[in-house]
């Protein structure tokens, strides 16, 4: 059986779970041993590669950035400023569809794993009609968290393209804002039937100032993530902020907080960091590129499918850049160099934004308890539209 075989067939193990409403968690853990036995690890290799997720420094600092954003969410929750943001954004800019799409596009600017957590409370607390049910909203956090990562210059897949092609920063971002653009116009395109109330239970009077005086907690992790400070110590200091704009108790709110700490989601981050260390040290991605290069797939199947089967299958961004970009650089012609970067690009990110291994998705989903079947449906067609703009593009540029 070919790597591509074995890690499908762990997928469609994960998939077939959550449809019977297993916990995400619990379903990538499933996952990752029916890979060891697809692969033929020994037996000890189980604990070895859970021990080495665990001691990654990576996944440690993501489990730990992730508990802080879930913190500064409940604070913020229970302190009802998320409310006064949202009622204070309609106050101001007065259109409920570009509020409801700017609080994720915001959180979009913080390049952590998850950050789709940071922004969820802010979707959630925008008062929406009832008939808008959970998979909606999820999507709506999901996608629009993500209208930036196709050319911002701080998310780290951004800056591994540039390195690895050699293409200014300048000149990618260049290529790369058409698919952000569709991405946008696609995703308004999904809620344009969204019917949005005016009304916010507790109105709040101000301006621009009141406004970003209660965004601070959140705008002041993001400058200082931007300028290097790690991100856990930046949302850390985001809840002292929340805390110190809170006129409550503050012993009596954080026992409150902690109270209702959602440890579901952390023991989804669990499976999904054991799930990547799984599908990292088994060596099937590599095989599943190697597989594309010794059967002579047509060049245009090697620069869409591989990278979009990288992305579905390791749910991390900078993965299929790493991966196949190597493989899909020699074969870019001269004359479209750049189109042929910018349609492996968009592949390997559609295939990442599809994965259930995707953390923003994962947890997206987690808060609003969204039916996953009901999030890919609304998925499909931005997917595919950023695909055929790409593909289109590609075309037109003498692919």
């Amino acid at each position: 059986m070919s790597a591509l075989l074995k890690i499908a067939t762990a997928f469609i193990v994960v998939v077939f779970l959550l449809l019977r409403k297993v916990k995400l968690g619990y379903c990538l853990l499933m996952g990752s041993l029916v890979l060891g036995i697809l692969f033929g690890i020994q037996f000890i290799d189980y604990f070895k590669f859970t021990l080495m997720a665990f001691r990654d420094p990576a996944n440690q600092k993501l489990i730990i950035t992730l508990s802080t954003i879930l913190i500064l969410a409940n604070v913020m929750g229970e302190t009802r400023q998320l409310e006064r943001i949202v009622s204070l954004a309609r106050n101001v800019i007065r259109n409920p569809k570009i509020v409801l799409t700017a609080m994720p596009a915001l959180i979009g600017f913080l390049p952590i794993p998850g950050g789709a957590l940071f922004s969820a409370p802010l979707v959630e607390k925008t008062d929406i009609e009832s008939e808008i049910n959970p998979s909606m909203r999820s999507f709506i956090n999901y996608w629009f968290r993500h209208v930036w990562e196709y050319f911002f210059p701080l998310y780290p897949e951004v800056i591994l393209a540039t390195a690895l092609t050699g293409i200014k920063m300048s000149k990618f971002i260049s290529i790369q804002f058409p698919l952000s653009i569709t991405a946008i116009t696609v995703g308004f395109i999904v809620i344009s039937r969204i019917k949005l109330t005016s009304n916010i239970q507790d109105p709040v009077d101000g301006d621009w100032k009141t406004l970003i005086l209660y965004v601070l907690p959140i705008l002041i992790p993001i400058v200082l993530i931007l300028i290097g400070v790690t991100s856990w110590l930046s949302i850390l200091i985001g809840v002292f902020i929340a805390l110190a704009i809170n006129r409550k108790s503050t012993s009596e709110l954080l026992t409150k907080v902690f109270r209702k700490f959602p440890w579901d989601v952390i023991l989804n981050v669990v499976g999904v960091v054991v799930f990547k260390s799984f599908i990292e040290n088994t060596g099937g991605i590599p095989q599943m590129v190697q597989f594309f290069t010794q059967h002579n797939f047509p060049i245009i199947v090697i620069i869409t499918v591989a990278p979009f089967l990288v992305g579905l299958f390791s749910g991390m961004g900078i993965v299929p850049i790493g991966v196949t970009f190597p493989l899909i650089i020699p074969l870019a012609k001269d004359g479209n160099f750049y189109s042929t970067i910018m349609l492996a690009y968009a592949c390997g990110f559609m295939g990442v934004m599809l994965s259930p291994a995707h953390l923003c998705l994962v947890v997206s989903n987690q808060y609003f308890n969204a039916d996953i079947r009901e999030v890919y449906r609304l998925l499909a067609i931005p997917v595919i539209s950023i695909i055929v703009v790409a593909l289109f593009l590609y075309l037109v540029k003498g692919g």
